[in-house]
């Protein structure tokens, strides 16, 4: 009779080892291919409704009911990009747009502005500090958005 069991804590370790790359592929292939960038999608999904929110409120706080003649500036710190992408805002109407190249981060806010206040269709790309100006008298006030 051989004795064969010197194999046997060989054959043991090289399947323990073997299970334990397989269970490391296969998490690594799930995060990576499905929770991660998902994860990224929302957050980015997210930091856009943020910075549609905080440039709309932003414009809607730049124009003043008061009497008399206005000509003002207001710059607006939001991020140069969202998940790595450049965005833009588009003021058009008594409405402020989020476009981005992913599809899944955009939007529209529909702007509360005083009555008599004109809209100048603009467009800001990220990057730079946005800014609204507000001008005119209140018979007759626009705004718009610019770099």
């Amino acid at each position: 009779m051989a004795d064969e069991r010197a194999m046997t804590p060989v054959i043991s370790k090289t399947l323990t080892i073997s299970i334990v790359v397989l269970y490391i592929a296969g998490m690594t292939t799930i995060l990576l291919g499905g929770v991660v960038p998902e994860y990224r999608s929302t957050a980015g999904a997210e930091l856009g409704d943020r910075v549609l929110v905080t440039a709309g409120e932003s414009i809607e706080q730049s124009v003043p009911e008061a009497n008399g003649t206005v000509d003002s500036n207001r710059t607006v710190d939001l991020p140069p990009t969202i998940r790595n992408q450049q965005y833009e805002l588009e003021l058009a109407g008594d409405s402020l747009r989020l476009h981005h190249p992913d599809r899944r981060i955009g939007g529209e806010l529909a702007l509360s502005l005083p009555p008599r206040t004109a809209v100048t269709n603009a467009t800001w790309r990220s990057g730079t500090d946005l800014t609204v100006r507000v001008r005119g008298p209140a018979e007759n006030r626009t705004v718009t958005i610019h770099e």
